[in-house]
């Protein structure tokens, strides 16, 4: 018994020996390798050597820098003997460019602008700009007191005194509070709108016209009338911004198109639909330095150029609108 103990304690100290030999070979093969990949790469006599050993499965793995640099030089090799392969890669990194570059200038280079940028241009005789801003005032529930106190408070932002009674008419669309005043170089509407359909649910609507705006002031009460209704808690609100020019006489055709297309490419506008006849001419086009935009069949517009000629008054008029001209034209 005795002698069969002392056995077993040989073959424990040997087989520990032989793990510890064992575990200093891995190592030393792991070791070699990473050597071999950080230099230029391992002999082919080095890996049979360590395979003739009878390393065990697993023993001998890549580590992982080294396989990212042999599928590297891999990949590079296979490059380097194929012209298609680099045709390829060159007009990969010319599409990368490409798309950088447009990133880039579109929220860089550019700036916001507004119609009235390209309208300048245009150089027209007459101007008349109209500005359309309707808001979502929430679903509180207001009173007619109230509605009438909304008018008057918007008035006042824009300096316009009320002087008359605030009417109110109902429709098949629901209930309407408004105040129109008419001055000699300008025409403002407010309007406190509830549908049938969501009697909580309030809507407010500024029309403003000014008449001889050559400075074009209409961008100024723009800003006022948007401020005043982020005072009074309006989250969301929908604007549009018409121009219109005057030319003496009938313009030539030519003409017409110098004009729209001008004012178009003075945005970088695209056009998604035009129609150049005499009879009825219009273009849409969407530009992305303007701010907001309809979609429209599922493509974006927010800039409409429409022309037309005047026989009472013998002038050529020129819209440019944004995102569209509503109302006649």
């Amino acid at each position: 018994m005795e002698r069969q103990r002392q056995s077993l304690k040989n073959q424990k100290k040997f087989l520990k020996a032989r793990q510890q030999v064992l575990t200093g070979r891995r190592q030393e093969y792991v070791d070699r390798e990473e050597m071999a990949f950080d230099g230029d790469g391992m002999q082919d006599g080095e890996g049979m050597m360590y395979a003739g050993q009878g390393m065990q499965a697993g023993a001998g793995k890549q580590s992982f820098p080294g396989m990212l640099k042999s599928e590297w030089i891999n990949f590079w090799n296979f490059v380097e003997g194929s012209l298609k392969m680099k045709l390829i890669l060159l007009l990969c990194a010319l599409l990368l460019i490409g798309t950088v570059t447009k990133t880039i200038s579109d929220k860089v280079l550019y700036r916001q602008m507004d119609i009235v940028d390209a309208f300048a241009a245009s150089e027209a005789g007459y101007v008349e700009s109209k500005l359309q801003i309707t808001a979502d005032y929430g679903t509180a529930f207001l009173t007619e007191h109230d509605k009438q106190a909304l008018i008057s408070y918007l008035a006042g932002s824009l300096g316009v005194r009320i002087d008359g009674e605030i009417e109110y008419r109902e429709t098949d669309a629901g209930q309407i509070y408004s105040y129109t005043k008419n001055a000699k170089q300008a025409a403002t509407t407010l309007k406190a709108i509830t549908l049938r359909e969501d009697t909580s649910r309030t809507y407010l609507y500024v029309e403003l016209s000014i008449y001889q705006d050559d400075a074009y002031d209409v961008l100024n009460y723009r800003d006022i009338i948007l401020e005043t209704l982020e005072e009074m808690g309006v989250t969301q609100a929908e604007t549009t911004l018409q121009l219109l020019g005057a030319y003496d006489g009938k313009l030539a055709m030519s003409e017409w198109n110098r004009l729209a297309d001008g004012m178009i490419k003075k945005l970088s506008g695209k056009i998604v639909y035009e129609n150049r006849d005499e009879d009825l001419y219009t273009i849409y086009a969407y530009s992305g330095l303007l701010a907001e935009y309809i979609t429209v069949e599922k493509k974006r517009i927010n800039m409409q150029v429409a022309v037309r000629y005047e026989e009472d008054t013998n002038r050529t008029v020129v819209y440019l609108a944004s995102p569209i001209i509503r109302g006649e034209w």
